[in-house]
């Protein structure tokens, strides 16, 4: 029988086995279940990544908007006029609101993880969350208590300033200060390089405005922490106010010319005692405790002459040594010293309005600096006489501030200058009120500021002519950038020194003013004491003089070591039209990686001297 399959049939084959298909590959399987999740997972990339630019777009929109309305906030806290943020806050709070909605969503905050693309999230979340504590918790409460902030409660009427205004604003202000120096501190340590473009044109404007709003509000804050109890808020105060004379060089920018003694009490103000410093008692002995180094480098006049008490950098010192010299005097204490210098005197002149001096003449902004530092001296040869315009000067101008009726924003601009260039500084005996003078500028204690003194170094100037011819002393001070190394930071200093005097200068000049040759210097020339200070724990190497431009010669100045700083002291006599200059090597201590250069405030220049960073 022959069966049902044909002879020529493959082995194995049935019928209908055609119509079935093969079983699939484990590999295939596989392949199509990445293509699926490939898919997926580039579906949701795309899905997040237009959620993102739509976000960022969201962001930038936001940060436009408020950057506007920040300049304007600044503009009004600088200017004193708080009232003005008031139609501004809703506008802020709005594009702060925004920003924090597209950067704090879970999209954001997971992409913020990613390389690269989580920096610049990253960032623009830190400038959103910034804004918002700006906006929220900084300006509300100066709304709140804009009534009481005014520049103009700074101006005195009829000699008083009303503390008790000033302290019920403090609160406000201090908060408001918290809050911005927090919204600044999100900020400041994003790496703007790493940024995109279009992130970074955002995100630079907003942080300097922030910047700019913090520095404003630290210095308001701080008047607002120390006027009351400077003032007497807290009981009777009384203040030894030196007015400097910078034609006569100290390393504090001046000679003291006179002396006025002011007293305060619940904010009102009095003038008491004045006259001319060389009036006070000299003794044979310092006043104070001298040390060595400090006999070494300034001789012992700081300590047994008030004229001196400036020849030191630190003023901490100076006031102690101003403070024991009038109680010696006088037999009162006071509870602060205060110096301002002529070029202080007339920008008060030019809020204030001019004055008329003992002789008639009026006195401006315009004419001050020349009548004050070079005309008297024509006019009143006497040494005496001269001292005695000089204090009157100083008087009135100090009893018209205290009259008041001028601008608030002009007053508070001008003590800023002052402060800033180092022209005015403030000491008291209360330790708290001299850490916020210190943090504002107020008190530049060069050798007693542990914080700052390893990376600052000091060149400064003292007359040693004992005349008045540094009205025509020109200097200039100039730094290389920083060589930095695991030894420290180091750099080259140049301190340019210039006489200005005219050619017949012993001829023509009062012998008050030349110094007539009695000090050893020949009349018409000029003679200076540089001092190079190290930073603490760097050291100060090579000193180098070079005249008219001459090959630099290598000298060997009196060295010393002062409160951890090397010191080199060195001489400089310059004739008529000359030139020198001086250079040498600083290095700061291993680990510091900036170098601020403090100076004599001159006529021609302020405290600040070169500020140098590695990799600047």
């Amino acid at each position: 029988m022959h069966s049902e399959a044909s002879v020529g049939d493959p082995p194995g084959d049935v019928a209908g086995a055609s119509d079935v298909d093969p079983a699939p590959s484990p590999r295939r399987g596989w392949t199509r279940l990445v293509r699926r999740g490939l898919g997926v997972v580039l579906l949701v990339l795309v899905v997040a990544g237009g959620w993102l630019v739509w976000r960022g777009i969201q962001l930038v929109g936001a940060l436009r908007d408020a950057q506007d309305d920040l300049t304007a906030a600044r503009a009004a806290v600088s200017d004193g006029d708080v009232a003005a943020l008031d139609p501004l806050v809703p506008g802020l709070q709005d594009a702060a609101a925004r920003a924090s909605a597209a950067t704090g969503d879970p999209v954001w905050r997971v992409a913020e993880h990613v390389p690269f693309l989580g920096e610049q999230l990253g960032a623009a979340s830190a400038v959103a969350d910034a804004l918002e504590g700006m906006a929220t918790g900084a300006l509300p409460p100066l709304v709140e208590a804009s009534d009481g902030l005014s520049l103009d409660a700074l101006v005195p009427r009829d000699g008083r300033i009303d503390v008790a205004a000033l302290r019920t604003a403090a609160p406000a202000v201090a908060q408001a200060s918290a809050a911005t120096d927090a919204a600044v501190a999100r900020l400041r340590d994003v790496d703007v390089d790493a940024l995109v473009g279009t992130l970074a044109d955002r995100f630079v404007p907003v942080r300097d405005e922030l910047a700019d709003l913090a520095t404003q509000l630290d210095g308001a804050d701080t008047a607002l922490a120390t006027i009351p109890t400077l003032l007497g808020a807290d009981g009777p105060r009384s203040y030894l106010v030196l007015v400097l004379n910078p034609a006569e060089l100290r390393s504090a920018g001046g000679i003291v010319g006179s002396v006025l003694e002011v007293h305060a009490v619940d904010g009102q103000i009095e003038l008491g005692d004045q006259r001319p410093a060389r009036s006070l008692a000299r003794p044979e002995a310092t006043v104070l405790p001298w040390s060595a180094a400090e006999l070494t480098l300034f001789g012992d006049a700081p300590a047994r002459f008030m004229q001196s008490v400036t020849a030191t950098p630190d003023f901490g010192r100076t006031a102690e040594l101003a403070r024991a010299l009038w109680t010696l005097d006088t037999g009162r204490d006071v509870d602060g010293v205060i110096t301002v210098d002529p070029v202080v005197l007339g920008s008060l002149l030019s809020v204030i309005g001019p004055t008329t001096t003992p002789d008639g003449a009026v006195l401006d902004a315009g004419n001050a600096l020349e009548t004050l530092l070079s005309g008297v001296y024509l006019q009143y040869p006497d040494g005496d006489d001269s001292d005695a315009y000089f204090a009157a000067v100083a008087q009135a101008v100090t009893a018209a501030t205290l009259a008041g009726g001028y601008d608030g924003t002009a007053l508070v601009e001008t003590v800023r200058e002052a402060a800033g260039d180092g022209r005015a500084a403030v000491w008291t005996a209360d330790d708290a009120v001299t850490a916020r003078l210190r943090d504002a500028g107020l008190l530049r204690d060069f050798l007693g500021d542990a914080e700052r003194a390893a990376r600052t170094a000091g060149v400064f100037l003292n007359d040693r002519t004992i005349s008045k011819m540094d009205y025509y002393l020109a200097t200039d001070l100039a730094a290389d950038a920083l060589t930095c190394s695991s030894a420290g930071a180091a750099t080259q200093l140049e301190l340019t020194l210039t006489s200005n005097a005219p050619a017949d200068a012993a001829g023509t000049l009062p012998v008050y003013v030349t110094g007539g040759g009695v000090n050893g210097v020949p009349a018409g020339s000029i003679a200076t004491q540089v001092l190079l200070y190290a930073p603490r724990g760097g050291t100060l190497d090579e000193v180098t003089v070079s005249v008219d431009g001459g090959a630099p010669v290598t000298v060997g100045p009196r060295r010393q070591e002062q409160d951890g700083r090397q010191v080199a002291a060195l001489d400089v006599v310059l004739t008529p039209g000359q030139t020198t200059s001086v250079q040498a090597r600083v290095t700061t201590a291993s680990g510091v990686e900036t170098l601020e250069i403090e100076r004599t405030p001159t006529l021609d220049a302020g405290r600040h001297g070169p500020q140098l960073a590695c990799g600047a």
